[in-house]
């Protein structure tokens, strides 16, 4: 079949073609002995009704669904062959079909517009690392020492700041309890921030067994709006005093710390934090910089967007802000603008939400059409090798029980590896460009570098 493709402009195309009336006539005559086969006509077995009764009973109707998938079906088969980057749904535009002719058809469709990505070897990158300081080692070391603590009672003294102590209470708003407002065996920290101000502070010097009326001014952002801003009084009762007692920083500690990176002494260790700091700051200096680089390939090749398009990302961004505040998503659809897509919500976009989404929206689509499209020129993909490995390290992290195929056919099901295999694809597009640009490392100072970001 002869296809016209017709540019109308960037993003929309125009499918012209021709279905010969004998390829028409064919599926007519298939679909008469489908319905001969399946109708009951009174006087004829089944299967056995003339074809001439059928057209005199069923004609219109079956020439125009036939008319109809013939069209869908060679529209479709048009844009695979043409590789058009459809968006949603084709519109027919116009169907010439007179009796015993052929069928010309003309259709339009929204399409990804192509990019010819501009060489960009003379983009020049700086990655700023913070440099790790003695502080940030010794921060390291000292959680090391908190992992390690143990937890001793104590009898033999009343309540300090930092101890650990059992309480059970109850408490009155006026002369009435409230919900939340008692517990039994409660664990906490004594100044550590996990009571109203001043509760915790409150039972300092009490023995075990000691019982303590203590009112608190429960300030006004309270999370119990019904206390919030009043006076309560607690009943407390303390059950038991801990405290954690911790490690000597020494070498025979850096040697049991972890058998598996096998720390020789406490500066063996101490070395080997540091590079393990300096590598994580350097793994979140080159994700900033992808980003950046990402940034700078969108500046450097505009390019126009279908309209449905951005009304649909504008759609997808406002039902993901919904559900991040727990609320109820109609029509919620994750997707990769590879894809065709339908834009049976458009209605929902009002004018409040393209005022409010419109423009990272936009920002949002250019990129990822950048991406895409860097992607295809370097030939890039993710291996099923590639995916399952990233995969078996997520299972990890993860520390799930499910096998590798179970998970993969769960996040198969709900989207998720549709997602993770287009950030993979993303990174590896980027870490490709990467090595054609100008990046320079420079250490900083970290408060240097906050002060950049603000």
């Amino acid at each position: 079949m002869d296809i016209e493709i017709e540019e109308v402009d960037s993003c929309n195309k125009k499918i012209k073609f021709v279905i010969p009336y004998k390829n028409y006539k064919k599926e007519v005559d298939k679909y008469y002995q489908k319905l001969g086969r399946e109708v009951k006509v009174p006087g004829f077995r089944k299967g056995k009704v003339p074809a001439s009764l059928l057209e005199k009973q069923f004609g219109p109707e079956v020439k125009k669904e036939v008319l109809s998938n013939l069209i869908s079906n060679e529209v479709n088969k048009a844009i695979v062959e043409k590789d058009l980057r459809a968006i949603g749904q084709p519109h027919l535009l116009e169907v010439n079909a007179e009796e015993g002719t052929d069928i010309s058809v003309s259709a339009s469709v929204e399409v990804l517009p192509s990019v010819d990505i501009q060489d960009y070897s003379n983009i020049e990158l700086e990655m700023k690392i913070p440099k790790i300081t003695d502080e940030e080692v010794d921060q390291t070391l000292e959680a090391f020492r908190q992992r390690k603590a143990k937890t001793v009672s104590i009898t033999d003294r009343p309540v300090q700041e930092k101890d650990l102590i059992k309480i059970d209470f109850t408490s009155m708003l006026g002369d009435k309890p409230f919900e939340g407002g008692e517990a039994k065996d409660q664990i906490i920290q004594v100044g550590g921030g996990q009571l109203i101000e001043g509760l915790d502070k409150g039972m300092i010097g009490m023995e075990i067994g000691d019982n303590r009326d203590i009112k608190v001014q429960v300030p006004e952002d309270y999370h119990n709006k019904e206390i919030a801003g009043k006076e309560v009084d607690f009943s407390i009762s303390l059950k038991g005093i801990q405290v954690q007692e911790l490690p000597e920083l020494n070498d025979e500690f850096a040697r049991e710390l972890d058998t598996e990176k096998k720390y020789e002494s406490l500066e063996d260790m101490k070395a080997k934090v540091r590079v393990e700091l300096e590598d994580y700051e350097r793994k979140e200096a080159l994700k900033a910089i992808k980003k950046k680089l990402a940034e700078k390939l969108t500046e450097q090749n505009p390019v126009n967007l279908p309209e449905g398009l951005i009304k649909e990302q504008v759609k997808f961004m406002s039902d993901q802000e919904k559900k991040k505040q727990g609320k109820e998503v109609k029509h919620d659809h994750g997707h990769d603008h590879g894809d065709d897509h339908d834009h049976s919500h458009d209605e929902e976009v009002t004018p409040e939400l393209t005022a409010k989404y419109k423009e990272p929206a936009i920002k949002a689509l250019q990129e990822e059409l950048i991406l895409d499209q860097l992607s295809r020129d370097l030939e890039l993909e993710v291996t099923p090798e590639e995916l399952d490995q990233e995969l078996q390290n997520m299972a990890q992290l993860l520390g799930g029980g499910s096998s590798l195929t179970q998970m993969k056919k769960e996040w198969e099901k709900n989207g998720v590896l549709a997602r993770l295999h287009s950030r993979m694809k993303r990174d590896k597009t980027l870490n490709s460009a990467l090595e054609k640009v100008t990046l320079k490392e420079v250490m900083v100072d970290r408060k240097d570098l906050i002060a950049d970001n603000k």
